[in-house]
């Protein structure tokens, strides 16, 4: 197979892992702590990346980085992942919303890589936005009884995308100059351990969970966070940074179709007008104007 069919493949397979993230994240809900959730996701997928530092042996990092790093793993791990785990935890919340939401965060990325590396923000990028957040919105209110308002989830899930954001920019800057691979595995390990104490504080089980959900636990440890960033940098390598962004175009779409068959959850026209809205406010951002964003490659 040529590189760059091969590149594709490898975007295809970390598309498809990604997909299912809230999908299997919603089966874990009242029987693993949210917070617990993500440090072992996060510590295990950290450790696999870190495996693959050491097989290539290259480990080494600078302290000036190494602060970087840690920055970047608390806005993902500790702040960004925390806040979509507990917009799933909430009452009457779905993994399709949840998931359509958090995928407008590469209109996040736009506007924070115009204030963090001053990139240009274009008119096409300002009618993005307005389109996202509308798409947003409308599938925030669709179905929401008026005595029974609770915007909770999906507020949650944006400010998790917004986080998300400056996380891609952030964590693009880093990668530049120590690479994906290792910005990627010591910032999981980094932002895993800075929530550890945490965990400790408020008394929730770091190891100790319902051991029947060990399945999820591990494939969202080693194939969503591990496996899939393996894939997705693989990918970029052969097909460039700016196709990585597919990720985001196809994920509410088979995230949508994952939470119909495995959880029953039903699609609604108001949610699949807000997921056309979405889809097209991050083609206007990121496709339709000469420059492609180059930070938009560091994904969930």
């Amino acid at each position: 197979m040529k590189s760059g069919k091969l590149g594709y493949l490898y975007i295809l397979i970390t598309i498809i892992f990604f997909s299912t993230y809230e999908v299997v994240s919603k089966t874990l809900v009242n029987r693993v702590n949210p917070f617990q959730v993500n440090f072992l996701r996060f510590f295990i997928g950290g450790i696999l990346l870190f495996i693959v530092l050491l097989a290539k042996g290259d480990i080494s990092i600078e302290s000036k980085d190494f602060g970087k790093v840690l920055i970047v793993g608390i806005i993902n791990v500790v702040l960004s992942m925390n806040l979509l785990q507990l917009s799933l935890n909430m009452p009457d919340s779905k993994a399709s919303i949840a998931a359509v939401i958090f995928s407008s965060n590469p209109i996040f990325v736009t506007f924070f890589a115009a204030f963090i590396t001053g990139e240009k923000i274009n008119l096409n990028k300002i009618f993005g936005l307005l389109f996202g957040v509308l798409g947003v919105i409308l599938i925030s209110l669709d179905g929401i009884k008026i005595d029974h308002v609770n915007l909770k989830s999906p507020v949650l899930a944006l400010l998790s995308a917004l986080l998300y954001g400056l996380y891609t920019v952030l964590g693009g800057k880093v990668s530049k100059k120590i690479g994906s691979l290792k910005m990627n595995s010591y910032s999981f390990l980094l932002g895993s351990l800075t929530l550890l104490p945490f965990l400790i504080i408020f008394k929730v089980p770091v190891i100790k969970f319902d051991y029947s959900v060990s399945f999820q636990i591990l494939y969202l440890s080693l194939f969503v966070t591990g496996i899939a960033y393996l894939t997705y940098f693989m990918g970029l390598a052969q097909t460039g940074a700016g196709k990585g962004s597919l990720v985001f175009f196809l994920k509410p779409v088979l995230a949508s179709i994952f939470s119909m068959v495995i959880l029953g959850e039903r699609i609604t026209s108001g949610f699949v007008m807000g997921t056309i809205l979405i889809i097209f406010g991050i083609t206007l951002v990121l496709y339709w104007n000469k420059e492609t964003p180059k930070n938009s490659k560091n994904l969930q």
